[in-house]
């Protein structure tokens, strides 16, 4: 009686821990896809593509151009966020269940199971964290984020009535744009920070 007791109350504690990270994987995984899935741009998105077939063809050509990169850079910074905030907020659940399991009494009674397994997740959370900072996922994230930002509001003014006459400063913009978010993505803070305060010094042409 006294091991089939044990028995029951092992399959119990197995049954508790298997639903918690049930529940767990559940909610990490509804919070990730409504992160990945929740629509940005829309006025952009549904206004821009209907006008382009009416434009002529170097407006086209450049609209089309303003779309694409609005769409690539919206993905980058959405697929850059979430490795970004999954790597913390793993290493962040990491770093607090290698603490827990040291206390657990009731899931875990093998020491040696607590201290191991304790010691796994204190090395997978530095691990997440080291990748995350080596790796600049913070930095893409924001540059791509940024670029969108720009190129949607480039695409709203390319709207406007008068852009025929302007074609070449849309272009020049666009251009820009791309080349301040791969510069954002390969510099540093530090480098960045020398950058601005150059442009600040630098005399303006009369």
């Amino acid at each position: 009686m006294g091991q089939q007791a044990a028995e029951g109350r092992t399959r119990k504690r197995h049954f508790v821990a298997w639903l918690l990270a049930l529940v767990v994987i559940a909610a990490v995984f509804v919070i990730g896809w409504q992160a990945v899935s929740t629509p940005r741009g829309l006025g952009l998105l549904h206004t821009l593509p209907p006008l382009l077939p009416d434009l002529s063809k170097d407006e086209q050509r450049l609209g089309q151009i303003i779309l694409d990169n609005y769409l690539e850079y919206r993905a980058n910074a959405r697929n850059w966020s979430a490795v970004y905030f999954g790597c913390l907020f793993f290493s962040a659940a990491c770093a607090a269940l290698a603490g827990l399991v040291i206390k657990l009494e009731f899931f875990l009674e093998n020491d040696a199971l607590k201290k191991d397994l304790a010691a796994v997740l204190a090395m997978l959370a530095a691990l997440l964290i080291t990748l995350s900072t080596v790796g600049g996922f913070h930095q893409r994230w924001w540059a791509n984020r940024l670029a969108a930002a720009k190129i949607e509001r480039l695409a709203y003014a390319f709207m406007a009535a008068d852009r025929k006459g302007n074609l070449e400063a849309f272009s020049l913009q666009v251009q820009a744009i791309s080349y301040e978010r791969n510069e954002e993505i390969v510099s540093g803070d530090s480098d960045r920070s020398k950058a601005t305060e150059t442009r600040k010094e630098a005399p303006k042409n009369p």
